[in-house]
């Protein structure tokens, strides 16, 4: 149990506060998954799915870039790794 806090620790947290970006790919990446093994498991075809699996799939991608845009706009020293704080 304490390997999966730590786990999850590492992928939702940057500098110890909690990373809504990364939350937002996670949440993405969870019901793309979640959708497409219901559609399989019940042989449901569904329309508008090619749609589905490029937002929630690129959405995820998409999210990253921000959030690494935003942390290195705002959250860290100019030119450097360092945090701001």
């Amino acid at each position: 149990m304490k390997r999966i806090r730590e786990w999850a620790r590492m992928l939702f947290y940057e500098n110890g506060e909690l990373s809504y970006t990364r939350l937002i790919s996670a949440i993405f990446v969870i019901a793309f998954l979640a959708v497409s093994v219901y559609l399989v498991l019940t042989h449901t075809y569904w329309q508008n799915y090619d749609t589905f699996a490029s937002l929630t799939g690129g959405g995820g991608g998409a999210t990253q870039l921000v959030n690494k845009f935003i942390n290195s706009k705002y959250n860290s020293v100019q030119g450097g790794y360092d945090s701001k704080r």
